[in-house]
């Protein structure tokens, strides 16, 4: 993306998917399962008494084959979405850009964009004015569990990363504040 991207005037802005960054993630989900794998068929010894338990083991290998497997599932996916991670328009944002996507977001909806890192990973929130409106709207239930997550955690169901999108944070949150202004403006 470059820095000089029109201002939302009856412009809509798609921001595409990074391949790249999919498949980095695809791949390291794929190592992680063959390495759950591996831990779950050949129960190696180790030298801490708490951590060489065989249940512990077992329950940890197949926790993780079963989260980085949900990973590789997603990321096969997104890998294959023709779709553009986000749209950003006059109308608002169509987001697209995570397992817990939101779709469609009104500007009118929309009270303001702030940061937030969680471990290392920064992400923005958009907080918004009907966020129980968006967590109904999800008919899937691990998506609806995570827009609960998301609310209770960072007060808004919506949370978008610039971790499978080509752009940088820094850049979305510029657009999306530019949005936000442009639509507080024409309503004045």
């Amino acid at each position: 993306m470059t820095k000089s991207l029109p201002v939302l005037n009856k412009q809509s802005i798609s921001i595409p998917l990074s391949k790249s960054k999919l498949t980095k993630g695809l791949i390291g989900s794929l190592l992680f399962v063959l390495a759950s794998g591996w831990l779950l068929v050949y129960q190696p010894a180790i030298s801490n008494p708490v951590f060489n338990n065989p249940l512990l083991k077992c329950g940890a290998a197949i926790l993780g084959i079963l989260f980085f497997g949900y990973g590789m599932i997603y990321f096969s996916r997104k890998l294959a979405d023709k779709k553009p991670g986000l749209i950003i328009d006059d109308e608002g944002l169509f987001d697209n850009s995570s397992a817990v996507a939101a779709g469609r977001i009104p500007w009118m909806n929309i009270t303001r964009v702030v940061t937030t890192q969680v471990m290392n990973q920064q992400f923005l929130v958009i907080v918004v004015n009907n966020p129980e409106y968006y967590i109904n709207e999800q008919h899937n239930a691990i998506k609806k569990k995570g827009m609960i997550y998301n609310f209770k955690h960072f007060g808004s169901p919506i949370a978008i990363s610039a971790a499978g999108l080509k752009c940088n944070l820094r850049e979305l949150l510029e657009l999306l504040d530019a949005g936000l202004v442009a639509h507080r403006m024409a309503l004045v």
